[in-house]
């Protein structure tokens, strides 16, 4: 019988290169490390078995500031795909959008309630933890799925006009929006 020690991780950047060297796992085959995406960082590119980008941000606990990181970062990439045959010319990428993957020790509640609210959009979640034995280290890769076991919405009855459907969501859309751009701004007054 095999006897495991939870080892802690200290920083992120430990926390990428545990990812870097299991990529497989995850099957992803790694391209770069700390790919600059405007004004974030991801801390790991990869592609995927389809040939798709994915970048991959780590935290030791992810928050929704994570979250919004790894949100920006497919954003970012998006918009600037053509730099991507010439960054990457033999890791033949597709034209796809670009994807994010959070690697993390621990979600918060928070960042799960978000990845949960921008549904198909959310950025894929990866528990990483480290273990130690006798023989060296242990990892463990749980993907997670944000919207299981948690309560999905229950659908409201059709509004009597068709146009305030459309409105209701561009509000709450735009709440989230504002919600995101305010956590934005205090990260920057973090010490």
């Amino acid at each position: 019988m095999r006897v495991l020690a939870r080892r802690t991780i200290a920083d992120a950047r430990e926390l990428a290169g545990v990812i870097a060297e299991c990529a497989s796992h995850l099957e992803l085959r790694p391209l770069q490390r700390a790919l600059a995406a405007g004004e974030v960082t991801a801390d790991l590119a990869c592609a995927d078995t389809s040939g798709r980008l994915v970048l991959v941000v780590s935290d030791v606990v992810a928050g929704p500031e994570t979250v919004l990181r790894a949100v920006e970062v497919a954003a970012w990439w998006g918009e600037h795909a053509a730099l991507l045959g010439r960054l990457f010319p033999d890791a033949a990428l597709l034209g796809a959008a670009p994807h994010a993957l959070i690697a993390a020790s621990r979600f918060t509640d928070r960042a799960l309630r978000l990845l949960r609210a921008l549904g198909p959009a959310a950025p894929d979640a990866v528990e990483c933890r480290l273990f130690q034995d006798a023989d060296g280290p242990v990892v463990a890769l749980d993907r997670l799925a944000p919207a299981q076991g948690a309560s999905q919405p229950q659908p409201v009855a059709p509004a009597e006009s068709t146009a305030e459907a459309p409105r209701a969501d561009a509000k709450q859309a735009a709440a989230l929006i504002d919600r995101l751009e305010r956590l934005r701004f205090s990260e920057g007054f973090r010490s």
